[in-house]
């Protein structure tokens, strides 16, 4: 599936959520009212079940009643549900390998990289499906979603579904992982003001990958200046207003409508 024509529409994917900008260490603890509030990413209950306890260096930030440690820098932790940019790296009859930032690779079967149909034969339903791994070459970039992922198994991906698939054309870029939420902005406002005022798709992934597609190479290497500008000071305040200046005042620098 190609669909060059994609804007990022997906933000409701990425949480709204605040950072409270309190920095903690491995070890700390977070909160005792294990009634009101539960482990997110990054933290852990200890053994009592009466405190979470942070794992990384990072933010605190609560999403909801679920307490997080987003880390300032890092590797991409999988969650099923995810939509992740993965590149292929190898592949074999039955299965492809692909990167997605993560400490290990992620895996995508044939049966997971096509809408499967089924037939009754006596009384029983069979899938049927492509098996091969002819579909995808080495090299190839996909958009892919996360289905499962464990700390014993590698985690497994799907291009099924809407928006998934492969990309032939347009630019992907990396940014730090935690710093993706500030690329979205409160309600899709970031995103918004990055797609209008440089005339580009964009889709925005949770492994710290961006996939850009621009009317000309001036545009696009506009929005990359802006990302990584974003990514620089992800952890400042009034960011979506100093970024609509900077990115007017680029376009009149750079002599670009």
């Amino acid at each position: 599936m190609e669909n060059d024509e994609l804007d990022s529409e997906e933000f409701e994917d990425f949480e709204d959520e605040e950072f409270t900008r309190d920095l903690v260490v491995p070890g700390e603890i977070l909160t005792e009212d294990t009634e009101n509030f539960l482990p997110g990413r990054g933290t852990i209950l200890n053994e009592k079940k009466n405190k979470i306890i942070s794992l990384n260096i990072g933010l605190k930030k609560i999403t909801k009643n679920y307490i997080n440690v987003i880390p300032l820098r890092g590797f991409y932790t999988p969650r099923p549900g995810d939509k992740v940019i993965a590149l292929i790296v190898d592949k074999n009859p039955v299965k492809y390998r692909c990167d997605i930032n993560a400490k290990d690779f992620a895996i995508l079967k044939p049966k997971n990289t096509f809408k499967r149909s089924k037939i009754r034969t006596r009384g029983a339903e069979k899938d049927i499906g492509d098996t091969s791994t002819e579909k995808y070459s080495i090299g190839d970039i996909l958009i892919t979603k996360i289905i499962s992922a464990d700390r014993l198994n590698m985690p497994e991906l799907t291009t099924v579904g809407k928006y998934l698939g492969k990309r032939s054309n347009g630019i992907v870029i990396s940014i730090d992982t935690p710093k993706i939420p500030r690329v979205i902005g409160r309600s899709g406002s970031m995103i918004k003001l990055l797609k209008n005022l440089t005339k580009c798709h964009i889709f925005v992934t949770q492994n710290g990958r961006i996939w850009l597609k621009g009317e000309d190479l001036a545009h696009e290497k506009l929005l990359i200046d802006a990302i990584k500008k974003i990514e620089k000071e992800a952890h400042t305040v009034g960011l979506t207003d100093r970024m609509s200046e900077y990115i007017e005042n680029e376009k009149k620098k750079r002599g670009i409508n």
